[in-house]
């Protein structure tokens, strides 16, 4: 498959997630597409999906090389192992036709590897309400049956290393039974990815899931708008009064935000947010009346609004459903804030 082709396909693999806030938050989710030349096209770390284009927000590696590297690991020590895992995915990044190596591919690019032809991963609001809910059994069986779709739970483990990992487990169980692996994947406080042989099918998966989860939560089709207005140089405020209005009825504070869903929420909101008094160091900034205000560039400010939109969706719409939240346990919070990745693509927002 000629170059253009990968980036025709990526962009089209890609196209329905675009401005779905309600599927991608800020530089969250990747997509990946791959030939019969060992090359694989993948977002690169830190953009946006509608920063994709023909000339930039994609990485190209050999994911052959990667794919036997993951079916071939043993862990020893995880936080060694996620190194060793980096300097190897970037060892395998190639050139462009200018000679000139393509940017750092998403951190998740292992498990992208060891898939299929066609990869979407995103930060589905829908999926994430079975993924943040200690009812998640329950509410996956009934996804299944709704659907017909073969699907496989992750139990959390922190983006990168540890998740590619165990994806590959999977992918690997499936070759040794001779069966075909599941097509779509739910990840324990973080989201969801189905791969397959055709755009079509992988889209087809994750629609169809949508619906199912709608349907079981009661949700409607709506999600809140997540709008920015611009009151300043460096000051958004939101357009739509969703995310103050649950500040306070929920009286949110310190301790509230502690409570964290999934990953980006604590890559976005740790040490970064003050409450009533109005913290000239913080780029999110609650007053009294639970009016928010974000103090950074208009890039960031949207990745913040865009989180703080979804966690708040999630956490109301299970505490509505009957169900319990399940949150991120503490020393998984600072595994994720010391990620080189997680800190090379937050710099990338400043």
């Amino acid at each position: 498959m000629i170059m253009q082709q990968l980036n025709n396909d990526l962009l089209e693999l890609t196209m329905p997630y675009i401005g779905r806030t309600d599927q991608v938050q800020g530089p969250g989710g990747n997509t990946s597409v791959k030939d019969d030349n060992g090359q694989m096209m993948i977002k690169a770390s830190g953009f946006r999906f509608e920063e994709i284009n023909a000339s930039k927000g994609f990485s190209v590696v050999d994911y052959k090389n990667i794919r036997d590297y993951f079916y071939t690991v043993e862990i020893s020590d995880k936080e060694n192992e996620e190194k060793v895992s980096v300097a190897f995915i970037l060892d395998n990044v190639r050139k462009d036709a200018e000679g000139q190596v393509y940017p750092k591919p998403s951190m998740e690019t292992g498990f992208h590897a060891v898939l299929d032809t066609y990869v979407v991963h995103t930060h589905s609001v829908w999926s994430n309400l079975v993924n943040c809910s200690n009812g998640n059994e329950d509410l996956l069986r009934q996804v299944r049956k709704r659907t017909g779709i073969s699907i496989a739970f992750i139990p959390y483990i922190s983006p990168g290393f540890g998740l590619s990992y165990l994806i590959t487990q999977v992918i690997k169980d499936s070759i040794q039974r001779n069966e075909k692996p599941p097509m779509v994947f739910f990840l324990a406080n973080h989201g969801i990815i189905a791969h397959g042989e055709s755009i079509k099918d992988v889209q087809k998966y994750l629609l169809d899931i949508d619906h199912a989860i709608k349907d079981i939560f009661s949700t409607g089709e709506n999600y809140p708008d997540t709008d920015l207005e611009e009151k300043g140089p460096r000051l958004y405020v939101p357009s739509h009064p969703f995310a103050s209005d649950k500040i306070a009825h929920y009286k949110a504070d310190t301790e509230f935000f502690n409570q964290v869903l999934f990953p980006d929420q604590t890559v976005f909101f740790k040490d970064n947010m003050s409450f009533g008094v109005m913290d000239s160091d913080k780029k999110i900034r609650i007053d009294k009346e639970a009016r928010i205000s974000y103090h950074t560039n208009q890039r960031e400010a949207k990745s913040i609004h865009e989180t703080m939109t979804a966690y708040l969706y999630i956490y109301d719409t299970i505490l509505k459903s009957g169900q319990k939240q399940q949150f991120i346990p503490e020393v998984e919070l600072d595994y994720i804030n010391g990620l080189d990745m997680e800190k090379y693509r937050k710099s990338l927002m400043e």
